[in-house]
């Protein structure tokens, strides 16, 4: 498994959390920051030995071409934005001298997922210059959906672990939550309107107030622990779903975008994507959100 940007929160965190779980044999990090990297491979090798005994590397691009799973974490350093897809044209520049890159050193079946802002529009660019196997380019967005969940137990006091509900669309302000396909402990999940304003409140302005601390830092932690989940059902085969930021939502008949869907994850990457069952108003916020990323990815110049 190879990391590019290593050396930063979440692809540290990552490699921390793969490890942990003993997932791959060997994960290699990649990083402007050279020495960021070796000094995480020094320490994160002799943190997994009892662990199973992953190794880490510090690598270089030349490295990578028996990597089966790329986890592309670079992105421009996190400041104070009033939405992720400010950070659009520098991501986008970021991101195309690292697909050279991949193109000319790694494996044209290696699963490519990213988590940069906006990871939308990103993970269409990824496939577009890339031209691999779209089912290869996975999206994440998984927080969405988490902070769905987590939100829904703050105001109901329902167990996450016990809420099956999912965000699609954009990760971002264009998320569309499915509160019409709720469900607890299996059945159906009926909210007040009370409760459905809250929840509301509690999802919309969460980015606001994290933004607010102006703590320079993205949300590693949840997002290694959440993308550890999508290597683990990669590398198992397990077949789980997950929500994906994917290039297939073509198959419902939205064109030129790449947004969160439901996926279900195995060898190879994304295995099949799952109709999510829309409620008209559901659909027709998709589609307002469909178009939102398509013209976001056209303002990239793709």
């Amino acid at each position: 498994m190879g990391v590019i940007g290593g050396a930063g929160l979440l692809g540290s965190t990552t490699a921390f959390c793969v490890g942990c779980k003993n997932l791959v044999d060997e994960i290699k990090l990649i990083d402007i920051r050279e020495n960021m990297v070796t000094s995480h491979a020094m320490d994160l090798t002799q943190a997994f030995l009892p662990l199973g005994g992953t190794k880490v590397t510090p690598a270089h691009y030349e490295d990578l071409g028996d990597c089966e799973i790329l986890l592309c974490a670079a992105a421009v350093p996190e400041g104070k934005i009033a939405d992720r897809n400010e950070s659009l044209r520098k991501n986008v520049n970021l991101l195309l001298p690292i697909c050279e890159q991949l193109d000319k050193y790694c494996r044209k079946d290696a699963v490519v997922i990213t988590s940069a802002a906006p990871i939308d529009v990103l993970t269409y660019v990824l496939w577009d210059s890339l031209k691999w196997d779209k089912r290869k380019f996975i999206g994440f967005c998984a927080n969405d959906t988490l902070r769905f969940k987590w939100a829904t137990e703050l105001v109901t006091g329902k167990h996450f672990d016990k809420l099956d509900a999912l965000c699609v669309g954009e990760h971002g302000d264009g998320q569309v939550r499915l509160y019409d396909q709720m469900e607890y402990d299996g059945r159906p999940l009926v909210l007040t309107e009370s409760e459905h304003e809250r929840i509301e409140e509690e999802t919309a302005n969460w980015f606001a107030r994290w933004q607010a601390l102006e703590s320079g830092r993205t949300t590693g932690w949840t997002s290694a622990v959440m993308m550890t989940a999508y290597i683990e059902a990669i590398v198992k085969n397990s077949g789980k779903v997950f929500p994906c930021s994917t290039v297939l939502a073509e198959q419902f008949g939205y064109e030129h975008v790449s947004m969160g869907m439901p996926c279900k994850l195995g060898t190879g990457g994304i295995q099949a994507v799952l109709d999510p069952q829309l409620t008209p108003t559901q659909k027709s916020a998709l589609a307002q959100t469909a178009d939102k990323i398509s013209g976001l990815i056209t303002q990239a110049g793709f």
